[in-house]
């Protein structure tokens, strides 16, 4: 291709620069660009992979280092409708299929946000009683799915601040040859990525609101746990210092001359186990 189109065709380094001036510049007649685009290794979460375009008046050079759906959906559209003449046609093509991909990942965002919700609010989880072991495994893959989704729309605002900073670039640097209807297409995506930006916005909100809630819920198992060890020892110290007492080797020890002292000690050691048992479960302590 660099001897084809006398070009430079950038690296995958120099595609992977975060500076503005090495995503956007121009050389000669030539638009050198780069965004982050989402990829999906295979077993793995979705990925970060630099994107690169060389963009001239009639030809579109992409530069890619990962398998992309973006790229996928574009054969398939061709065979339905073809690509606008010259560079900037094919670009806003893709450049618009990249904005679709981006918006159908974030709606399925909004949906596992919305199931997760449920799991974490809803009426008809909140009855149900699990022990502490399936607490901590529910709570911790609810941690998870809510990082995951976390962790996906930011790499969505990566791609959408990258778009964003390109349509104007493009706007300006290739008015000379831009047509009416391309100019237009480009202000319209501009507006798509900001309500993107914006939903987007909301989304991590959203998931910042529920990993607290759910770190809420796990602060209020521990405190559900330590609040049954401490009423097993409160409960369990009467009983301790009544055996204490009469386990003690004194001469003078009335109670062992006594007939039915033996049951007489276990119905008041009991008795002092069953009164405190009985006040925290009155007190709604227990």
């Amino acid at each position: 291709m660099e001897r084809a189109l006398g070009i430079e065709v950038p690296t995958f380094a120099a595609l992977s620069e975060i500076e503005s001036s090495r995503r956007l510049r121009s050389e000669n007649d030539w638009l050198y660009i780069s965004i982050p685009m989402i990829y999906q290794p295979e077993g793995f979460i979705p990925g970060l992979t630099p994107l690169g375009f060389v963009l001239s008046k009639d030809l579109l050079l992409t530069v890619r280092f990962k398998p992309m759906k973006a790229f996928d959906d574009c054969k398939d559209n061709l065979a339905k409708q073809p690509l606008q003449p010259g560079g900037p046609g094919a670009l806003i093509s893709l450049v618009e299929l990249i904005v679709d991909h981006a918006a159908d990942i974030l709606e399925g965002i909004a949906g596992d946000l919305d199931h997760l919700s449920e799991l974490i609010f809803g009426a008809s989880k909140a009855s149900a009683r699990h022990g502490p072991r399936e607490d901590s495994d529910r709570l911790r893959t609810l941690m998870q799915k809510i990082g995951r989704n976390g962790d996906l729309t930011s790499k969505i605002e990566d791609l959408l601040l990258g778009v964003a900073r390109m349509l104007p670039f493009v706007a300006t640097n290739a008015a000379a040859y831009l047509e009416a209807d391309i100019r237009a297409k480009l202000k319209s995506l501009q507006r798509d990525v900001a309500s993107l930006n914006d939903y987007e916005t909301n989304l991590t909100g959203k998931s910042h609101f529920l990993l607290d809630a759910t770190l809420g819920l796990t602060n209020i198992e521990q405190n559900n746990i330590f609040r049954i060890l401490t009423v097993v020892s409160v409960v369990g110290i009467p009983p301790t210092f009544f055996a204490s007492m009469w386990g003690m080797n004194f001469k003078n020890m009335p109670e062992l001359e006594w007939t039915y002292g033996y049951e007489f000690s276990l119905c008041v050691i009991a008795m002092s186990a069953l009164i405190p048992f009985i006040w925290f479960k009155w007190r709604g302590w227990w």
